[in-house]
């Protein structure tokens, strides 16, 4: 199980000051402060799509969250990762896409493929977009679990590729 304290804390929604960017920090520290029988949770804290996660979180989390979303194009993906790596603070930590709105599975190049390639993860964000129906997404309510779309079978396609399966 993996604590994520806000999602997009960059995001101008926010009004509780500790939850917004320059803060952020120090609720995952009091996260992290909190264990049971002697054991805590992994924390970390997401920002807008395109964003590189600050200073003080990077030296603070115990993974790093990335979103893809409004990134036009997979070597932005790569340089993301790049540029969280190179950010003071930053100890060898995972570095996670947990939302990304892009998909293009079948082509040679995409985010997923271009943040496996810079060793990070990349989880598939599929919501239900205007117009289509309940076999579409995963993350729309009511969810059709099955590999029931064009767009899941393109990304179970790549990642049998990928992992040789």
């Amino acid at each position: 199980m993996l604590v994520e304290i806000a999602n997009e804390a960059d995001n101008r929604s926010y009004e509780q000051p500790l939850i917004q960017a320059p803060r952020v920090h120090e609720l995952v520290e009091l996260a992290q402060s909190i264990t049971v029988e002697g054991r805590r949770l992994p924390v970390s804290v997401s920002f807008n799509g395109g964003s590189i996660p600050p200073a003080r979180v990077v030296a603070a989390a115990d993974f790093l969250l990335l979103h893809g979303n409004g990134v036009r194009e997979p070597g932005r993906i790569a340089a993301m990762v790049e540029e969280t790596r190179a950010v003071r603070g930053y100890r060898g930590v995972p570095i996670l896409f947990n939302e990304d709105d892009h998909f293009d599975f079948e082509q040679p190049m995409n985010h997923c493929v271009a943040a496996v390639g810079q060793y990070a993860s990349w989880g598939y964000f599929d919501y239900r977009m205007a117009g289509e129906g309940f076999n579409e997404g995963y993350q729309s309510v009511p969810v059709n679990w099955g590999i029931s779309s064009a767009r899941k079978r393109g990304f179970f396609s790549l990642l049998k590729e990928m992992t040789g399966a």
